[in-house]
């Protein structure tokens, strides 16, 4: 049977680089999975930051680069060669300093000391605007403060399960994130990644990302079983990942165009924003400028 493309998860820099454990599959092809601190599994993800410097560490016929992304909570590292074609071109064209978004998978490395470093496969690489950076953010945050909650809540018990998180208003992710942690880690410091998190959000409010609405709060916000349910379905989904398949030229689809083809299917513009948003969540689809959808 084949297997369904990994969502691409959202975690900030800080999370990420303070990994120490990967789930590799026993499977032959499974995917494998870099665990961080706060139980998060992630074999893909989407990143957005700043490109801060890029080293070609191979040759000019056969180049191998190796770059730094930074975003308000630290540094991702990236390698790109011959098999991630795209994000090699992106990166032998752009310069440091440059505001990019990317799509990409875990790549894992261990010392002989047994230092474990994580860092990231790039399979696609795009410019962004400081709007696109400041939603990426909020959403991170979102994402990232749902890990904390659940974690500090297994904290409290004596038996830590997925099945009390859920009762207690955790989604089932998240629940299953906490208890992962747990087992991996004992109990994390959390101060350090609660600290990034203001910093990103810092960022979003000195550029006057109010506009956006209302950030997240450390303490507080809907719950995530809440958010889930509001998530738009499976069908609805997949129609709209068909039409931006089916409306796309060769930058992308217009975001006008799958308004439109959407309104015949029956999906309001709300549904859609809904929608898209979550497969831009997930990296399957990515905006490459304002107005264009394409799928990764």
């Amino acid at each position: 049977m084949a297997r369904t493309r990994e969502a691409a998860r959202r975690v900030f820099a800080v999370e990420y680089n303070s990994s120490q454990h990967e789930d590799r599959g026993l499977e032959e092809n499974a995917p494998n999975y870099v665990i961080t601190p706060l139980g998060e599994s992630v074999n893909r993800m989407y990143l957005i930051g700043v490109l801060m410097s890029k080293t070609n560490n191979g040759t000019d016929d056969s180049p191998m680069y190796r770059a730094e992304i930074r975003d308000p909570t630290g540094t991702f590292y990236l390698y790109a060669g011959q098999y991630q074609p795209q994000a090699l071109t992106a990166l032998a064209q752009l310069e440091p300093p440059a505001l990019l978004g990317v799509v990409g998978k875990i790549r894992t490395f261990v010392r002989d000391d047994g230092s474990f470093y994580a860092s990231v496969k790039p399979e696609v690489i795009f410019p962004v605007d400081i709007p696109q950076r400041d939603r990426w953010i909020i959403s991170t945050a979102r994402f990232t403060m749902d890990r904390i909650r659940a974690l500090k809540d297994a904290y409290g018990m004596d038996d830590p399960n997925e099945k009390d998180l859920v009762e207690m208003g955790h989604s089932g992710r998240t629940a299953a994130s906490a208890v992962r942690s747990i087992g991996i880690y004992g109990q994390v410091d959390l101060e350090p990644i609660k600290k990034g998190i203001r910093d990103a959000l810092d960022l979003v409010l000195e550029g006057g990302g109010e506009s956006l609405g209302e950030l997240p709060k450390m303490e507080s916000g809907p719950s995530p079983k809440e958010a889930e349910k509001e998530k738009p379905g499976a069908e609805v989904k997949d129609t709209v990942f068909a039409i931006i398949k089916a409306t796309m030229g060769n930058k992308g689809a217009l975001y006008r165009d799958i308004i439109e083809e959407c309104a015949k299917k029956g999906i309001d513009k709300i549904q859609l924003e809904e929608t898209i948003q979550e497969l831009l969540d997930e990296g399957l689809v990515y905006e490459p400028t304002i107005g264009i959808i394409k799928p990764v």
